[in-house]
């Protein structure tokens, strides 16, 4: 009777056992489908344990900190997070949570670099970034300046980082942007020009980024820019002027007042076009991937002019001969007087 007695405890307490891991694990493992939405949540630098379970339960991810508390506690878990910014949705669990910051897989906010950006354009987009650190001390651009070895001067670090979406996590230095971009730049130039077109009047890597930040600049259809490529490619291999607007622009700056004139273009800068031969000295924009690639695998065309065709698709109309062009052009002006009626 006595041993029947002790069974029937020792079952009943195993079944109370049992329930209670079931309904911890089960509560543990239960998704916040209470949150209306995604959140960051960000554990500080020195928050220990029970400081980051009160945080959670008063931005109301989790109702009760005892349960949590416990399982951190006796899985060690607890002594193991790390600061950061994560980002918890309603998936998640508190399982999912406690295993994701004890591995530190904090939440990396995007960042996109747009094509044809100038340096300052780039500047401004970093400090606008709410997640990156704030630095009092300015952006040194030198040591990206120096990695383009191949050039023996280089002012100006315009057209160094490549334009792409990137990952940072919060208080990300202004600086990693830029070596991330910069790398990305490099690998991608070296690699583009092992295997450019042939014969092209393009003396080096640096060149071909030149040529492709104008290029940047000059349309945004994407299936037109090896053809502007091979415009500026023929002018370059006849030492004919480049001519195009948007190197006059950046060699104004902050004159620029948005509409280009004669007397601009007749200005003559470093970058100015129309009045120098050649390339200008640096690059004007911030190239993206397709552009650099126009630049070295241009278009099979003779052509030697481009107007914009004045219609609202942003094309260009490519001439051979100067009477041509000259067509183009009254076809354009026409074409605009159509469009304000």
């Amino acid at each position: 009777m006595v041993i029947n007695n002790k069974k029937s405890f020792l079952f009943v307490f195993s079944l109370i056992i049992g329930l209670i891991i079931f309904l911890a694990y089960s509560t543990l493992n239960r998704p916040f489908t209470h949150l209306s939405k995604s959140e960051l949540f960000e554990i500080m630098k020195g928050d220990d344990y029970k400081t980051i379970l009160v945080k959670l339960e008063n931005n109301n991810i989790i109702s009760d900190i005892n349960l949590m508390y416990l399982y951190g506690r006796f899985t060690k878990k607890s002594i193991r997070l790390k600061a950061g910014e994560y980002l918890i949705s309603r998936d998640d669990s508190q399982f999912s949570i406690i295993d994701r910051f004890e591995k530190g897989e904090v939440y990396l906010h995007p960042f996109t670099i747009i094509e044809g950006w100038t340096v300052d354009d780039l500047e401004l987009a970093i400090s606008n970034a709410s997640f990156f650190s704030k630095s009092s001390s300015p952006i040194d651009y030198e040591p990206f300046i120096n990695n383009y070895a191949y050039d023996d001067l280089l002012l100006k670090p315009e057209g160094l980082f490549l334009p792409e979406t990137y990952f940072f996590p919060k208080n990300t230095f202004p600086n990693q942007v830029l070596r991330n971009s910069n790398k990305m730049m490099l690998e991608e130039l070296v690699e583009q020009w092992e295997n450019r077109e042939p014969n092209l009047p393009l003396k080096s890597p640096y060149e071909a980024l030149i040529l492709a930040s104008i290029i940047e600049k000059e349309t945004a259809v994407p299936d037109e820019r090896p053809r502007i490529a091979s415009v500026f490619i023929e002018r370059l291999k006849q030492n004919m002027r480049l001519q195009t607007d948007p190197t006059v622009i950046y060699g104004l700056g902050k004159e620029f007042n948005g509409d280009i004139t004669k007397k601009d273009l007749r200005r003559d800068t470093a970058y100015n076009t129309y009045t120098r031969y050649g390339l200008p000295p640096t690059p004007i924009s911030l190239p993206g991937k397709d552009s650099i690639y126009a630049a070295l695998n241009p278009a099979n065309e003779k052509n030697i002019y481009f107007v914009a065709s004045g219609k609202k698709d942003g094309r260009h109309i490519f001439s051979h001969t100067r009477e041509e062009h000259e067509i183009a052009v009254k076809n354009y002006l026409n074409q605009i007087k159509l469009n304000d009626n």
